[in-house]
């Protein structure tokens, strides 16, 4: 298997590669301001900048005063994918998830019902695909070594949940406008680019990006959040967008139709004896 971004690994996993999906609405894509320092006058180093260090430290504490935090979380949602080759319509998928323990995932095709099952730990991957009769069996470190990429439980949990994925306080090139802040944060592998709402510190957008300027094929992905509610006194995203690109560009839209915290669940998985495993 050829490397992937986090997202395209995301893709697989739950199969939306393998069967279709719908027409999602648009939600706007926008520019991260930290990333055009050519029409846009930034304080790269922000040690440098007293007053920049504080509003900094400031809006660090507000991103994270806007982490959702939980026992258990239960969704239901629609799905869109689409690539320069194709795009389908009328997905459903369902996710459980017990905090740092278990992702619990169920996608459904009309006439069929559900295709594709699995249920992720922070150690292993099970995914049967019915309409294949396929069995998948992984485990996380080796996703990790063939990807090349820090992949890991934490990363899809944030992800599905709505928390930023790859924030650190290496935060540089930070710009303010009147509705959106936009800065750049470091990581050992990877560049993350944010647009959070200047009001609330709320997370609009995020992009990763290889930091590896040899690599000739440059992957990245970008998540949008939007259509914020109020669930249980927290702040949840209730569509998000995502855009991989590497050779190609895909496409993926997520629209919750329901979501609960803290409720009892179950994450029942049988492995079918009679399918051929991967």
């Amino acid at each position: 298997m050829k490397r992937k971004t986090i997202v395209t690994l995301l893709i697989v996993t739950i199969g939306l590669g393998m069967v279709a999906c719908r027409h999602p609405k648009k939600l706007a894509r926008n520019t991260f301001l930290a990333a055009d320092t050519n029409k846009v006058a930034v304080v790269k180093d922000s040690s440098a900048n007293e007053e920049l260090a504080r509003f900094t430290s400031e809006m660090l504490k507000g991103i994270h005063d806007n982490h959702i935090d939980f026992n258990t979380f239960s969704g239901k949602m629609k799905l869109a994918f689409e690539t320069d080759k194709k795009s389908h319509n009328n997905l459903n998928a369902t996710f459980r998830i017990k905090k740092d323990s278990i992702i619990w995932i169920s996608i459904s095709a009309p006439i069929v019902d559900e295709v594709i099952r699995a249920v992720i730990t922070p150690d292993s991957l099970k995914m049967y695909n019915r309409l294949e009769k396929q069995l998948f069996l992984r485990n996380m470190a080796s996703a990790e070594e063939l990807l090349g990429i820090p992949f890991d439980f934490q990363t899809l949990q944030d992800m599905l949940i709505g928390n930023p994925i790859y924030l650190t306080d290496s935060v540089y090139q930070v710009v303010k406008t009147p509705s959106i802040i936009s800065f750049s944060c470091n990581h050992a592998k990877f560049v993350s680019l944010f647009n959070v709402f200047a009001d609330d510190y709320g997370l609009q957008q995020s992009k990763v990006m290889d930091k590896d300027s040899t690599n000739p094929v440059k992957r990245s992905c970008e998540l949008t959040y939007g259509d914020y509610t109020k669930v249980a006194g927290r702040k949840f995203p209730v569509t998000r967008r995502i855009y991989v690109e590497e050779k190609n560009v895909t496409k993926v839209a997520l629209d919750f139709t329901r979501y609960d915290f803290d409720i009892p669940l179950s994450f029942p998985f049988n492995m079918p004896s009679a399918y051929k495993r991967m």
